[in-house]
């Protein structure tokens, strides 16, 4: 297995951002003079509603840029030199292709966006009168979907993984012997993160937007809710519900299954914690680590991470070979 250079990595993620937002520094700069200063930086539905300095904006501009592409870069590298950036050979789940992408269309999209932000402070005499058309936000969505596709082209391919799965040895069970296994699985982080979501909703929803506090209310409060992870093997095969009441809730069915593994699980893999949808599978992680992975009769894969993984593996291999 190869890894591509850990520094074309960070480059190709890294540098993409600082360099959208160098346009708005520019422009920032050779037209101060057709520039308002404080100039229009935020826009709502009525117009203008937030302003910002014409110097702190230019540096507001770089430290994004710079901020995004250092943060991109470092998940990048360091996931490389963690070996957690591979394909797998049932999946067209491609990591490095992911993370490029995503560097280069977000700073692609922020960097428009600050763009025909400042376009629309030319000439205006008073920052208050400022618009930002929509054309602006549908040309940066735009723009930063084709950057996105660019940046994918871009990458090279990750490696195919190398790495086997625990060999799994089935629980022997008798042809009306009934066995159960179960464990619950959290993440204090995301709860923490829910938490956190939900007063700035309340907070933004007393003091300034309604709708937008009940957004990130909302948000909050799934968060939380997706913090616990139940994970049940027993006759009926394997059951994976979320929150304290079990939903959504998946199922798969011994008859469903052909084959059933340990596998130490990277969200990097599958794009991420929480509930994953990728081509080729379907996984919920809270964590990295040891996991159950099952393959359906269709080809598809669902993996779930959780404590004791080759135990619950070989209860539901049972069940599976009973069920034969």
């Amino acid at each position: 297995m190869t890894t591509p250079s850990t520094i074309r990595l960070g480059l190709l993620a890294g540098l993409p951002p600082l360099q959208f937002a160098l346009p708005n520094i520019v422009l920032l700069h050779a037209a101060a003079d057709r520039l308002p200063d404080p100039i229009a930086t935020h826009f709502g539905a009525q117009g203008a509603d937030g302003f910002t300095g014409r110097v702190a904006t230019m540096f507001t501009s770089a430290g994004l840029g710079l901020g995004l592409g250092v943060l991109l870069a470092l998940i990048l590298v360091v996931s490389a030199r963690g070996g957690k950036l591979v394909r797998t050979h049932d999946s067209a789940h491609d990591p490095i292709r992911v993370m490029v992408a995503t560097a280069w269309g977000v700073g692609g999209f922020v960097g428009v966006l600050m763009f025909a932000g400042t376009v629309a402070n030319l000439d205006a005499a008073d920052a208050r009168q400022v618009g930002m058309p929509v054309l602006g936000f549908l040309a940066a969505a735009a723009i930063g979907l084709l950057l996105a596709a660019v940046g994918w082209l871009a990458a090279p391919r990750a490696p195919l993984s190398v790495d086997a799965p625990s060999r799994i040895r089935p629980l022997p069970l008798g042809p009306t012997e009934r066995v159960s296994w179960s464990r619950r699985v959290s993440a204090p982080w995301m709860v923490l993160a829910g938490v956190v979501t939900l007063a700035l909703g309340v907070a933004t929803g007393f003091v300034a937007t309604p709708w937008v506090g009940v957004l990130l209310g909302v948000t909050g409060l799934l968060l939380a809710h997706l913090a616990l992870v139940r994970v049940v093997v027993d006759q009926r095969g394997l059951t994976v519900g979320t929150g304290l009441f079990g939903w959504p809730r998946w199922h798969v069915s011994p008859e469903e299954i052909t084959e059933v593994t340990a596998e130490d699980l990277s969200p990097v893999r599958y794009g991420g914690y929480g509930i994953r949808m990728i081509p080729g599978a379907t996984a919920v992680l809270l964590r990295g680590g040891p996991g159950i992975v099952v393959t359906r009769r269709s080809g598809r894969r669902f993996a779930v991470s959780v404590d004791d993984a080759e135990t619950g593996a070989g209860v539901l291999a049972g069940i599976v070979d009973r069920a034969a």
